[in-house]
């Protein structure tokens, strides 16, 4: 295996720790994608591969054989210099698991001087190739820090007219991104920690949309969407700016124009036409549980929706797997500054072979020269019984909510994220311990169906699930019977 000094370095230290628990390793042609030094770190669960010149974006993250992350198979293998001389049909997207800095509507220039949005975003954090090394913390966790070149903004703006780039006078902002993950032994999660730093020598105000572009087929040849689905918490406590709880990207006349454009021809004057596509698209479901909205891919369809997550998740569900992917992030705050309001967005992407996007985005900070904001976020991923995603924690995923019934059956339906024993424990209103079961082994890889005949416990008052692993006890779900 080639390798760079920084990596034979730093495969070095690792015989240093060898009393840690070893996650990562680096391969060359991993998965035959064509690009060396491919970091990977496994455990018995999940896979997650990074690619250093992808932009060090994360094109891999697997539990078990089913995979969360679409990868482009048109640009497989391939590497991009850091030049931000860029048109539309450029456009460099591996896939996988991106990020935009934000605000988007002024960071390029035009040729009159203003500063004005563009697509594709800028190069140097999205496409271009990031420095990447492995280290060590002090818990002895292998972590994966990749970061980005120095972004210079604005960016050119190509004008078509003209026919040339829009010319840059005065880089007033400089921008560098890093990331560090990793993952633990027994578990289905992964914790990683974004950075924005300001490397200029003015004041900037700046966010990041971080964005997982998950598959939407079965098989290459099948157009069923209706199987990948999103699931989001909305309130309508939380409303955007514009008073709604949600917002839909998207107009009839759009999807008519997309479908026209990129499908096939339509008619204005045929009425079957007009009944099947002058819409926002079939995909939306609206609530399907109380605060829980859901969609699905849509073929046709290139558009989203940006919305305030009620709680700090999100998810995305392959329903044929009965697998759930879920991000936890920061909580939305009233006191911070976000894009159009919102810090969590949904894209349908008719493009290639067609993605579903799951979107978080950080509020917009002030940065000083040389400040730097970090942002944290837990990638988590379970088998489940059922749908919808219900509420998300960090031991797992509630997909029918823990209850007692009159005849004393306790029931709850979940994925874990955490390999270990399922216990149930009943207290009285005392909070004295009535009993403690062990219900058997869990883990990521098998959904966790609790059914149990409690009427013989008097005087019940709460009953909690817990997942006991190294001695620890997660709490998985609970309910307070004396309030049904």
């Amino acid at each position: 295996m080639k390798l760079t000094i920084k990596y034979s370095l730093l495969l070095v230290s690792f015989g240093m720790f060898a009393q840690s628990y070893k996650t990562v390793s680096v391969v060359d042609n991993y998965n035959n994608w064509g690009w060396n030094n491919v970091l990977v770190a496994k455990n018995k669960f999940i896979t997650v591969a990074v690619v250093p010149d992808a932009a060090g974006r994360m094109l891999q993250f697997d539990l078990g054989k089913t995979t969360s992350l679409w990868v482009n198979p048109k640009l497989l293998g391939h590497k991009f210099a850091a030049d931000d001389k860029v048109k539309m049909q450029d456009w460099r997207n591996f896939g996988g698991y991106r990020l935009v800095p934000i605000p988007v509507d002024n960071f390029a220039v035009n040729s009159t001087g203003e500063r004005t949005k563009r697509w594709p975003p800028p190069v140097i954090m999205g496409d271009s190739p990031y420095d990447v090394f492995v280290s060590t913390d002090a818990a002895a966790h292998q972590l994966i820090n990749v970061s980005s070149g120095i972004q210079n903004l604005p960016v050119p703006v190509f004008d078509r007219t003209t026919n040339t780039f829009s010319t840059v006078l005065n880089y007033d902002e400089q921008l560098q991104y890093k990331r560090c993950m990793y993952i633990e032994k027994g578990k289905s999660l992964v914790f990683i920690t974004h950075s924005l730093l300001n490397k200029g020598a003015t004041t900037i105000e700046r966010g990041l949309k971080i964005t997982s572009q998950h598959p939407t087929r079965s098989e290459p040849q099948l157009e069923d969407g209706e199987n990948f689905l999103a699931y989001i918490p909305i309130s309508n406590k939380d409303v955007l700016p514009n008073g709604k709880s949600f917002e839909i990207m998207l107009t009839p006349q759009a999807r008519w124009n997309f479908i026209n454009k990129n499908r096939k021809p339509l008619d204005k004057n045929n009425a079957e036409d007009v009944a099947k596509y002058f819409n926002r698209g079939t995909n939306w479901k609206g609530e399907v549980a109380p605060g829980v909205y859901e969609l699905h891919y849509d073929y046709d369809l290139m558009g989203g929706l940006h919305f305030i997550a009620a709680k700090s998740w999100i998810g995305f569900v392959d329903k044929l797997k009965k697998t759930a992917f879920v991000t936890m992030f920061e909580p939305y705050s009233k006191k911070l500054n976000y894009e159009y309001g919102a810090n969590a967005e949904i894209y349908n992407s008719g493009l290639e072979t067609g993605y579903l996007e799951t979107e978080i985005k950080t509020a917009i900070h002030t940065l000083k020269p040389g400040q730097r904001f970090d942002y944290n976020e837990i990638q988590a991923a379970a088998k489940i019984a059922s749908t919808p995603i219900l509420e998300v924690n960090k031991t797992g995923i509630i997909t029918q909510k823990l209850h007692l019934t009159k005849d004393g059956i306790a029931h709850g339906a979940y994925g874990v994220f955490i390999q270990g024993k399922a216990i149930v424990i009943t207290k009285n209103n005392q909070g004295e311990i009535i009993k403690k079961r062990t219900l058997g082994n869990v883990s990521p890889l098998k959904a966790f169906i609790f059914d149990a005949y409690l009427k013989e416990e008097k005087a019940v008052a709460t009953i909690a699930i817990y997942i006991k692993a190294a001695g620890d006890l997660y709490l998985l779900d609970s309910v307070d019977v004396t309030s049904n």
